[in-house]
């Protein structure tokens, strides 16, 4: 099911794909060049269900990434390439990485994505981190 779930998410518009993903998502662009951003909050008495790295257009060379919060900038995704570099295959919107899971969250939480360019000088694509709020 999983296999499943992923190819139909890999084919699904930028735009409009969390229509298929359950609960709630912060999507924020991402691309080759070298940036600090924080995306958005994760509300407090949530679980964290996934993060993932899309690309729309492949990056040419190596762009390190960290996913976490403020003080402890790589808490969901310490600093990794994830499938971004290389030739997107054919009838795919774009690959997708997936890169940790299932991370409480006590109090709001802003979530900052940290890039490394390397040596790359394109590449364009999103990072998703999908969330659940508990019940209180």
């Amino acid at each position: 099911m999983a296999d499943k779930f992923l190819k139909n998410f890999q084919q699904l518009d930028p735009a409009d794909f969390t229509d298929a993903l359950p609960g709630m998502s912060i999507i924020a662009p991402l691309t080759y060049a070298s940036a600090t951003q924080t995306i958005g909050t994760v509300a407090a008495s949530s679980v964290i269900t996934s993060v993932y790295v899309v690309r729309t257009t492949a990056w040419d060379a190596i762009t390190t990434f960290e996913v976490g919060k403020s003080g402890d900038t790589d808490w969901l995704a310490t600093t990794v390439q994830a499938n971004v570099n290389g030739a997107i295959d054919a009838g795919e919107a774009g690959g997708v990485e997936a890169i940790s899971a299932n991370k409480v969250v006590t109090s709001d939480t802003d979530i900052v994505v940290t890039l490394a360019q390397g040596a790359a000088s394109q590449g364009v694509g999103y990072v998703v981190v999908n969330f659940t709020e508990l019940v209180r």
